[in-house]
């Protein structure tokens, strides 16, 4: 959607032609069901290959949301399901954040109608190739036992302005579920890696100084109205608010784990994805409001919930379907506070590792602040 913002429609237009347009190129394509032998997934040499020839300048910058770089789509996230979805934010109680509610899309006591949602993993389990088994071995057993890598990228319409996208990962090495619905997802990943993989990271620090933590601060400015909200100490009504960390925590459970699916392929969890039906509960949303939070169980955050309203359709390479990454030296520019807090010590393993908040904070530790039930819960409060 190449246009200036006063040429913007609604969000509701917005979200039905970006809706209509997947449809179309799906039923343009060879089937629009999941039939594992028209599936081909990249190799983990071609990710690896993607990743060194991408220019991410244009994945921080570029405002659409269809874009189309090369004959064969994307690499990484290859396949996938999509639907349309809206966000439920809860009323927040005085308790929460300060005392500061969170504005835009994250604001408390509004519904977020017009939102497109993408469920995909990262790549197929990489055991099984001659270069991911050099990789697995540099990992360790964990990833040899992975069987997803989960990914969601979350899009929301706004008003005269371009959507708002937030983008979630789960550990780096994987999980060893085939329910899609297994793991927190954060929009920080941490930044602990094998040796090996260092040069392959360091293609990333040459755009950002935390290439693995997106920021959400964006996603905070406008709101589905497209009211701004921008950092202003003398008036509050305006003054941006946004968390550190926004996660997803899965509330339906796409497969019975106590099924021994052994023989099914890898990626039979499309097939699951693709029967759940409309007015579905997703996911909750938690928010991680400060990185030295990240330390307190206490004040993490459940701040609204994530219902489709439509059916899933197949997501392929070939889609388009372009969601904005925002780095995090946006957010640390509004609060430069930050910046100090995230290098406290903390642990995802009880001590045995250890650094700080800003290289060790992922899926681990905040999904078990979140497990721990020791949470703020906006709906219940």
């Amino acid at each position: 959607m190449n246009m200036t913002n006063d040429r913007i429609p609604s969000p509701s237009i917005q979200q039905e032609e970006i809706w209509n347009a997947l449809k179309q190129r799906l039923t343009s394509s060879s089937s629009t069901q999941c039939p594992h032998n028209e599936i081909e997934w990249p190799s983990f040499g071609a990710i690896l290959d993607d990743i060194e020839k991408s220019d991410y300048k244009d994945v921080l910058k570029c405002p659409h949301d269809i874009v189309h770089k090369s004959k064969d789509g994307k690499a990484f996230c290859a396949y996938g399901t999509t639907c349309c979805c809206k966000m439920e934010l809860f009323a927040a109680p005085d308790s929460a954040s300060n005392g500061k509610s969170y504005t835009g899309l994250l604001a408390p006591g509004q519904t977020v109608e017009h939102c497109i949602i993408r469920l995909s993993t990262a790549s197929k389990p990489p055991k099984d190739e001659k270069l991911g088994k050099f990789f697995v071995g540099a990992f360790g057993g964990k990833l040899k036992k992975a069987k997803l890598f989960p990914c969601v990228a979350l899009k929301c319409f706004r008003k005269g302005n371009r959507s708002g996208n937030l983008l979630f990962a789960g550990a780096k090495i994987g999980q060893t579920s085939s329910n899609f619905f297994h793991s927190t997802l954060c929009t920080q990943v941490t930044e602990r890696v094998p040796f090996v993989m260092k040069p392959i990271i360091s293609k990333f620090y040459a755009y950002s100084k935390n290439p693995l933590s997106l920021g959400v601060s964006d996603f905070c400015t406008y709101d589905q109205n497209g009211v701004e909200y921008i950092k202003d100490a003398n008036d509050e009504s305006r003054s941006i608010q946004f968390p550190y960390v926004v996660m997803l925590q899965p509330v339906y459970n796409s497969r019975d784990e106590t099924i021994n699916d052994e023989e099914k392929p890898f990626d039979n969890f499309l097939n699951d994805l693709l029967q759940i039906p409309s007015g579905t509960t997703l996911f909750d949303i938690f928010a991680c409001p400060t990185p030295s939070s990240a330390l307190d169980a206490s004040k993490i955050e459940r701040i609204g919930r994530v219902v489709s309203t439509t059916e899933m359709i197949l997501s392929n390479p070939k889609d388009g379907l372009f969601f904005r990454h925002q780095k995090k030296e946006e957010d640390f520019e509004l609060r430069p506070e930050w910046r100090e807090q995230t290098k406290a010590k903390c642990s995802p393993d009880g001590g045995k590792t250890v650094g700080t908040i800003d290289r060790l904070v992922g899926s681990t530790i905040l999904g078990n602040l979140v497990r721990s039930n020791k949470y703020i819960d906006f709906e219940i409060e």
